[in-house]
């Protein structure tokens, strides 16, 4: 039980933290229209790359392909949520780009072998006698 609290706490404060910002009604403008999109596009790729990187290291498999398909949903559920705030759309576009987020997690995630590495939660070592 507590390895799950370790896996999985993390990926629930990050959607949170998403959930949170996309419940912004006005969101700050960032320079002209085509910085603004640009810049809001690329926090869309930034925070589903880490969500990849957190829901990969929660489901603790080899292939990132379930992490993948869970993070897809959430971009999913998330653009539906989008669609009850004023001022907020919820854009299939969107759900896209947040993709980009998690392809590029995932390409890193083979790549470099990460289940190998750090981000497999690791139960504690017994000491030896």
């Amino acid at each position: 039980m507590k390895k799950f609290f370790l896996r999985y706490t993390p990926v629930v404060f990050w959607m949170i933290l998403i959930f949170l910002m996309s419940s912004k009604a006005n969101l700050p403008v960032n320079g002209t229209a085509t910085e603004d999109f640009f810049s809001k596009k690329l926090a869309h790729i930034f925070e589903y790359t880490i969500l990849m990187f957190l829901m990969f290291r929660a489901v603790g498999e080899k292939s990132p392909a379930k992490a993948f398909l869970y993070s897809l949903i959430f971009a999913f559920t998330d653009e539906i949520h989008q669609l009850f705030i004023p001022t907020r759309t919820g854009r299939l576009r969107d759900v896209g780009i947040d993709s980009l987020g998690l392809i590029f997690s995932s390409i890193l995630i083979i790549k470099l072998k990460l289940w190998n590495s750090y981000l497999l939660v690791r139960p504690p070592r017994k000491p030896k006698k």
